[in-house]
């Protein structure tokens, strides 16, 4: 029971280090000489504005993964 009570100090004691949390992820960002740490770092920030992004991928019945595969391809050339 005394685990539950302490759940809302918790969050805000987490909060009072937001900022700073989304701060140091700008600086990952900007700063990182490692390109998966940027992206990653992107990735975070750009959920917490937007959401994360719905995953949509619908799949005719009976259609091969080598079908989808060759869609795919023929969608991205020019």
């Amino acid at each position: 029971m005394a685990a539950r009570k302490k759940q809302p100090e918790l969050k805000d004691e987490a909060a009072k280090y937001a900022g700073e949390a989304v701060q140091a992820l700008v600086e990952l960002m900007r700063n990182s000489s490692s390109d998966p740490v940027r992206v990653a770092a992107a990735r975070e920030l750009l959920d917490r504005a937007h959401g994360k992004p719905k995953s949509e991928s619908v799949v005719p019945a009976g259609e091969s993964l080598q079908d989808m595969v060759r869609a795919a391809f023929e969608r991205d050339e020019p």
